[in-house]
């Protein structure tokens, strides 16, 4: 846990510290889809128990949470939130035509996933992917899977775009300091970042950043494969597509 998602000191800050420990406990049961007990709750947070049993029970009023014979997990309000986000930020909307146009017409048939992520702190989270049925069912991941932002390729292709202060809020310095080299080896590569074998062995990911209005990227394309190997540098064919396309997504974005 990064030094600012830990149960926060409130007091100087202007903030509410019951509202604070209520986001770090919904946070961890982000990360936990099969749930977690208050104890094991309380062991991964920090909050006292008798605290985060307190911050459960209005939770669960409110539905963010749901109670399972003592086990807990995100409930059905949380979906209210998250889609009005989405939509708000029209991101799937301008960047979902021109990943279909990537998988149809520029992978010709190669066995691959195109998928588009948004961040959402120190993680990004998938909101679209278009895969065809010469994709590999180990290679397709589903809406909602959630990834560290500085160990993956949409995550970092993100981050490469973050100036120095966002990093560093949003990892914290160890994790700032790890991730740093890589970054700016991305950020000379115009945001594009190729990875081979992070998650499954073999498997290809090459992502591109879009932005909206700001600096600080809004998403990321990925185009995620077990037969890329010939597409991992930014002169290829489809690194080239890759990057025209966030243009396209970026342009729509910004005078949408």
């Amino acid at each position: 846990m990064t030094p600012e998602h830990r149960p926060p000191d409130a007091e100087g800050t202007g903030r509410v510290q019951s509202v604070d420990r209520a986001f770090i406990v919904l946070r961890e049961l982000a990360s936990t889809p099969q749930g977690a007990t208050a104890l094991d709750l309380s062991r991964r947070t920090g909050i006292e128990r008798t605290t985060v049993h307190r911050l459960l029970k209005t939770l669960v009023h409110w539905d963010m949470v749901t109670a399972d014979d003592g086990v807990y997990a995100l409930g059905p309000e949380c979906l209210l939130f998250a889609t009005a986000h989405a939509s708000r930020l029209n991101v799937r909307r301008a960047a979902l035509p021109y990943a279909v146009e990537l998988q149809e017409k520029v992978l010709h048939g190669r066995s691959a996933l195109v998928s588009i992520s948004v961040p959402a702190r120190d993680r990004v989270i998938i909101v679209e992917r278009i895969w065809t049925p010469r994709t590999p069912m180990n290679v397709i991941i589903d809406i909602g899977n959630q990834f560290p932002i500085d160990d993956c390729a949409s995550g970092k292709s993100i981050l490469s775009t973050y100036p120095d202060d966002l990093c560093l809020a949003t990892l914290g310095q160890a994790r700032y300091d790890k991730v740093r080299p890589t970054l700016r080896k991305i950020r000379q590569a115009g945001g594009f970042c190729a990875t081979v074998g992070q998650y499954k062995r073999g498997l290809a990911s090459l992502a591109c950043p879009f932005h909206g209005r700001g600096p600080a990227a809004l998403g990321a394309i990925v185009v995620s494969g077990l037969d890329l190997d010939d597409c991992l540098d930014t002169d290829s064919s489809l690194a080239q597509h890759l990057y025209r396309a966030c243009e396209n997504v970026s342009a729509a974005l910004q005078h949408g």
